[in-house]
């Protein structure tokens, strides 16, 4: 299929994927704010630094385990009702789980949050049931490229998404705007993006088993990862790099924080920054380098990459230097992720293409997930341990890279 004709056919997923992504993009740098700033008044003045830590890391684990039993569960269910009907349940579920967090914040209620976090992150699954749909109408031989766009799709949406955070959560800029304000807007992208996707997305996929609800699918999905022998070892170092890297990607607006007292303006900013490395990673790199160099190549020197600039970002502290480091941040750490999942994909048929969309999704969210809770209790060790967390994660998952990965099993 040409480029043009894969946006004829698949554009409408790809301006879901940007809303998504810029949905998702939007709460981060508010979320920073409205926990560990006292004058935000969502939490008890009294409460200290250490308990802000804590209850921040447990917002962001809450959400992202959510998001593990609902990813593995809904990629699974794409594969029997169609791309569609599962991307449609995803975006629903962010609109209500974001109106209720906006309730939460107008309200201060932060048992509403928690609810509302819940429902977003059982709900947030839409990239791997994306991918899956854009691998049903790709070639093997444009596959990688393919996988990029979707990627790219979701950056941009990550380069406008925390920007639009920031903007809309800064009273100064306007009297109307305050911290609920971004989670409005997100519910109503949301439903944009639900309407937009049953008007014009022609389904990629035929319903082909009936459909079995299992509570516990998440943990069969995910444990399967680790039997299956063709995606083992492909699991393990998915799964460690992305427990450095949520180290890094949900940490550093505490960081910022912290350290040089960062505005949600400034924080979205220097995200959005983020973002275009994102979209530079995805957009350019990978199917530059995937047409010269091997993927295992490829996947170990950009981790090494990720892990030398967050290096410098922990060490030289400065803005100024830490604003050098975050473009090629993004853009190593998302070539990285590109390629890896262009491996996983290789490793199975198109039958089973929204079962290991759906692995990568469950694992992300699981390392996400059990990461926040862990590093928001460690944060209090010091403000750059999450940092040097996200250091030895990427370290240690270009190491097993080089060990455990064969390129003579990575083609089906």
């Amino acid at each position: 299929m040409t480029r043009q004709n894969l946006l004829l056919t698949a554009g409408p997923l790809f301006l879901v994927l940007f809303i998504d992504g810029m949905g998702l993009g939007l709460v981060f740098p508010v979320l920073n704010a409205l926990v560990m700033d006292p004058h935000a008044h969502f939490i008890a003045a009294s409460t200290s630094a250490n308990a802000r830590s804590i209850i921040f890391g447990a917002i962001i684990g809450t959400f992202m385990l959510c998001w593990f039993f609902g990813t593995a569960f809904l990629g699974d269910l794409s594969d029997q009702i169609g791309r569609k009907k599962s991307l449609l349940i995803c975006l629903l579920g962010s609109f209500i789980g974001y109106a209720l967090s906006a309730l939460a914040v107008m309200f201060n209620m932060f048992w509403l949050l928690i609810v509302g976090r819940v429902i977003a992150g059982f709900t947030a699954g839409s990239q791997p049931i994306a991918q899956a749909a854009i691998v049903d109408i790709s070639s093997e031989e444009h596959k990688a490229r393919n996988i990029g766009w979707i990627l790219l799709s979701v950056s941009l949406g990550f380069i406008f998404g925390p920007m639009l955070g920031g903007f809309f959560s800064d009273h100064d800029l306007f009297a109307g705007f305050n911290y609920a304000t971004p989670f409005i807007f997100a519910a109503v992208i949301s439903l944009f993006n639900a309407l937009l996707l049953q008007l014009l997305f022609k389904e990629s996929f035929q319903r082909n088993s009936k459909v079995s609800l299992k509570l516990h699918r998440a943990l069969e999905v995910f444990v399967s990862a680790f039997k299956h022998p063709r995606i083992r070892s492909l699991s393990y170092i998915f799964l460690v790099f992305i427990f450095g890297w949520s180290s890094f990607y949900s940490f550093i607006p505490l960081f910022l924080l912290k350290e040089y007292h960062f505005t949600t303006m400034h924080t979205g900013l220097f995200m959005g920054a983020m973002g275009v490395g994102f979209g530079l990673g995805t957009g350019i790199l990978v199917e530059y380098f995937t047409k010269r160099f091997s993927l295992k190549y490829i996947t170990i020197v950009s981790l090494l990459l990720t892990a030398l600039f967050v290096l410098g970002t922990l060490c030289v502290r400065t803005v100024f230097f830490a604003s050098l480091c975050i473009v090629p941040i993004g853009a190593m750490a998302a070539l990285a992720y590109s390629v890896l999942t262009t491996m996983f994909s290789n490793q199975v048929d198109a039958s089973a293409q929204g079962w290991v969309m759906g692995i990568t999704g469950a694992i992300m969210a699981f390392a996400f997930g059990i990461n926040g809770f862990l590093t928001g209790a460690l944060a209090n060790q010091g403000i750059g341990f999450p940092l040097l967390m996200a250091i030895v994660g990427l370290l240690l998952s270009a190491i097993l890279m080089y060990f455990l990965y064969h390129e003579n099993v990575s083609s089906t």
